[in-house]
This record gives structure tokens, sequence and C-alpha cells, in this order.
């Protein structure tokens, strides 16, 4: 009786495996839209914003060091000016400092990388799923239609291999994706790390004042 409900519920999953493999696409292909505009943009432009931080560096202008730290969409501008403002606010020292913001920072970044990571690495599976669940479409309808013969089950068999297909099709751009965000944002992390070094050495000589 058990198998004969669980024979009834997989002959009617198939098809929805492969609507769920869709949904999947575009919720990854979106994903990775929007994670490549946004990093593009915390790492752009960060030999322009050293230059126009130095200069005013060198002038001694500490306000105007502030305004254009507080007006870059960058990482690096974000993180430098979070901790000078905690240094100036807080009794935590340069290195605490740096570290709750820098991981505050790598969060921002991070964020929505799970669910990425998770399609990239399920899909093949749901794919597979989908697979066994059209073989045994196959074979009983071969059961159901014996004059069928050797035809009923290739086509069906040719069908079901389109959701392992399509759950390859779903994981390679995910994890490629993935595996390329991650090591985007240790970048962005370790400059944001070292410019910030650069601005705290000139505003406190290495010294929280």
């Amino acid at each position: 009786m058990l198998t004969q409900k669980l024979l009834a519920l997989s002959l009617a999953a198939t098809e929805w495996v492969i609507y769920l493999l869709v949904l999947m696409s575009i919720v990854s292909i979106g994903l990775i839209i929007e994670r490549f505009l946004l990093l593009r943009a915390r790492a752009k432009g960060l030999v322009r914003l050293q230059r126009a931080v130095s200069a005013a560096l060198k002038k001694g202008d500490r306000d105007q060091v502030e305004n254009i730290l507080r007006s870059d969409a960058s990482s690096a501008a974000a993180v430098a000016y979070a901790v000078l403002q905690n240094l100036k606010t807080t009794k935590l020292d340069i290195e605490d400092c740096l570290s709750v913001v820098l991981s505050e920072e790598k969060l921002n970044l991070e964020k929505r990388m799970v669910l990425l990571g998770s399609m990239g690495s399920t899909a093949p599976f749901i794919g597979l799923f989908g697979t066994v669940l059209g073989i045994i479409h196959a074979f009983h309808g071969l059961a159901v239609n014996i004059k069928g013969g050797p035809a009923v089950i290739m086509t069906g068999i040719s069908e079901a291999l389109v959701t392992t297909a399509a759950g390859l099709f779903v994981a390679i751009p995910a994890v490629v994706a993935y595996n390329y965000f991650i090591k985007r944002i240790r970048t962005i992390i370790v400059q944001s790390e070292n410019f910030t070094r650069f601005i705290v050495s000139y505003y406190f000589g290495g010294k929280k004042a």
C-alpha cells in the first residue's frame, strides 16, 4: 500500500522538478547580477580614492579627508571612515576597532552568498532526483503499455535526463560565481584593511590619540 502511494506521488512530481529548477535558475541569475554589481561598486576607484585622501592628508585637512571617505561608495572608504569615527567616540584600540568594522563589512558583502552556494551545491541532486523520478515514470509506462516496447523506455529516459542537464545548468554558473565572489570579497577586505591602516597611521601615528 505504501509503495503504491509513493509510486503515485513520484509519477505526479516529475514535472514539478523542472519547474523548481527553472525557478532556481532565475533566482540564481538574479543573485549573481546583484552581487556582481554590488562588489564592483564596493571595489571601484581605490587608486583614485588613495590619491584624493593622500592629497588632503598632506595639506593636513582632516575634515576634507572625512568628507571624501563619507561620500565614497567603496568598502575601503566605508571601513576607514567607520574606524576613524569609532576611535574618536569609543575606548577601543586600533586593532579591536579595525577587527569589528572589517567583520561587519565582510558580513554585508557576503549577504545572500549562502543562498547562492546552496543552490550551486543542491541543484545537481535535485536534477538527479528528477531523473530518477523520470526513469520510474518510464518503466511504469512500459508496465502499463507493454506493446510500446523499448521506445517507451527510451523516450521516458531521454525526457528524464533533461532534469539532470537542467540541474547542471543551474549549478555550474552558481558555483563559478560563488567562488569568484568569495575571492573578490577577500580581496576587498584586504584592500580595505590596508587602506584604513594607511589613514590611521597619518591620524594617530599608529596609536590611538
